[in-house]
């Protein structure tokens, strides 16, 4: 159960990006084949962050689909000109338009912090209409 670890690890960077004030929310994004269970995560998460002043905090998965390309025609299945109907299958991932095998891309087993949301303070001089978002992005890979 690899979740436990990885939650620890979550809450660890989250404890470090900012000691003045805990985060709300944590945006996390899983790669397709990442192998996290997200229930698993979250759980974990939950057990970590108990009786601490992040135990209201959630998480927020994003996970990421494959993309797919043909190292030879550089056609990707995904694009808008992929035929229709055609359906990739896990076990023979070929190419629609010239038959070749395709490759993954991009980071499908990876798992990030993307994002950590923090309150607003009640200080702040801005006016209502001229308030930023208040998601603060830090991008740490695991």
């Amino acid at each position: 159960m690899h979740e436990l670890s990885l939650a620890q690890e979550i809450f660890k960077i989250a404890t470090s990006q900012n000691q003045e004030s805990v985060p709300i929310a944590i945006g996390i994004r899983l790669g397709a084949w990442s192998c996290v269970h997200e229930d698993s995560l979250r759980n974990s998460f939950q057990w970590v962050v108990q009786n601490t002043p992040m135990q209201n905090t959630h998480l927020v998965i994003e996970r990421l689909q494959e993309i797919w390309l043909c190292e030879t025609c550089q056609q990707s299945p995904e694009s808008p000109k992929s035929p229709a109907g055609n359906q990739l299958s896990a076990q023979s991932p070929i190419c629609p338009w010239c038959d070749e095998a395709l490759r993954i891309l991009d980071s499908v087993q990876e798992m990030s912090v993307d994002w950590i949301e923090y309150p607003q303070s009640d200080d702040c001089d801005v006016a209502p209409n001229e308030a930023h978002d208040n998601k603060n992005e830090h991008h740490e890979d695991e």
